[in-house]
């Protein structure tokens, strides 16, 4: 092999190379969708909230690759966040596992922003990676990070 080979993009149905960054992008979606799963399990008073949010993220995938509308998240704007980093540390070392899980899914929704915001500016992608449902990232990120604060403390 004298080249790197490509695959074949769903999204804008092209070959793309594997550097192209689409794939690490659903890659850290699907790491998020994961703790969330596990957060259904595990903090069963807010388990509807985190499946709407487990469904938000797949119906964007969807939306993303297909075009199809995504869910609606209009549901995350009645949530109670909180924004800043004062407790990072100590939630780090808290005994509650369920709190250190909410705390690892904020921090994964970071990376998934950060790679949302890269594809974003590609051409071919920049469509369907829009602001609109970039704002479902930065609710979910303060739900969450307000999530593990509440959850250290119990």
């Amino acid at each position: 092999m004298t080249e790197f080979p490509k695959f074949h993009c769903c999204v804008d149905q092209k070959e793309e190379d594997y550097d192209s960054g689409i794939q690490l992008y659903f890659m850290k979606e699907y790491e998020l969708a994961e703790l969330i799963g596990r957060l259904i399990e595990m903090d069963e008073k807010h388990s509807e909230e985190y499946r709407k949010m487990f469904e938000f993220i797949k119906s964007l995938e969807n939306y993303i690759i297909t075009g199809a509308k995504a869910n609606d998240f209009n549901f995350l704007e009645g949530i109670e966040g909180e924004k800043g980093w004062a407790m990072d540390y100590s939630i780090l070392l808290n005994e509650s596992r369920v709190a250190r899980i909410a705390f690892r899914a904020c921090r994964k929704t970071i990376e998934v922003m950060y790679y949302y915001r890269v594809m974003s500016r590609k051409e071919g992608f920049s469509e369907r990676f829009n602001p609109e449902n970039f704002r479902a990232f930065l609710l979910l990120r303060d739900i969450l990070y307000k999530r593990s604060c509440d959850l250290m403390k119990k």
